[in-house]
């Protein structure tokens, strides 16, 4: 049977759309005003933060190479693929639960707005990075569901 169609097909496809989210979403959400090009940032942090998207590229590239390059190892290179992706996701979720340390915040003033959610008529407002963060680490677990089972 051809590895590219074969009962891991969904877990990859998932997989996929995981390390090419954290790829290249930070990219449109980083390489703007917001972030790298904000006079209000020190140069230095601006540094920073390109150097972390441009990373996560690569880390994003060797996620997609492992998952469809011929393999013999293939089931191996799928594991890695996925814990590459639970390494952004528990780096997301570190600097999270570490905010409090270095005076952190999710968002900016000039970023990108919440997620606005109209309940039964309460509005809950849900940050744009928590929330893309918990989509795509769900879908990496699906994902690992998947190959487990």
């Amino acid at each position: 049977m051809d590895p590219v169609f074969d009962q891991n097909l969904v877990a990859r496809i998932l997989f996929s759309l995981v390390a090419l989210a954290i790829s290249v979403g930070p990219m449109f959400a980083d390489f703007n005003k917001t972030h790298v090009t904000n006079p209000l940032w020190p140069p230095h942090a601006r540094f920073h933060v390109v150097w972390q998207v441009l990373s996560q590229a690569g880390v994003s590239a060797t996620i997609l190479f492992l998952l469809w390059s011929n393999s013999a190892d293939y089931l191996t290179h799928i594991w890695i693929a996925a814990c590459l992706n639970f390494v952004w996701g528990a780096s997301f979720y570190g600097t999270l639960a570490s905010m409090f340390l270095y005076d952190g915040a999710l968002k900016d003033v000039n970023g990108i707005k919440p997620f606005r959610f109209n309940i039964f008529g309460t509005v809950t407002l849900v940050d744009t990075n928590l929330f893309m963060g918990t989509i795509l680490m769900t879908l990496n677990a699906v994902g690992v569901f998947l190959i487990s089972g």
